[in-house]
């Protein structure tokens, strides 16, 4: 009978080791919300007004990102 406790003992130990990991995730995850509560009451407030987004200036010379033209060569091969 004692040996049987013994072992009811480790499960009880071992679980709650796996139970702080999960409450400390719990935490981390519970003021991550948090914070974006905070962020979407400040954006349905009646006076909010979004910031526009900085951009970096292409480099001189750059051209734009997308679909290559098609050129004289490309057109006759299909």
């Amino acid at each position: 009978m004692a040996q049987m406790d013994i072992a009811r003992l480790q499960e009880i130990v071992d679980s709650a080791s796996a139970n702080e990991q999960l409450i400390a995730q719990v935490r981390k995850n519970v003021a991550k919300v948090n914070s974006l509560m905070e962020e979407i009451n400040e954006m349905l407030q009646p006076g909010y007004t979004p910031t526009p987004k900085e951009r970096k200036p292409r480099a001189s010379g750059a051209r734009k990102p997308g679909r290559p033209r098609k050129t004289e060569a490309d057109a006759t091969a299909e």
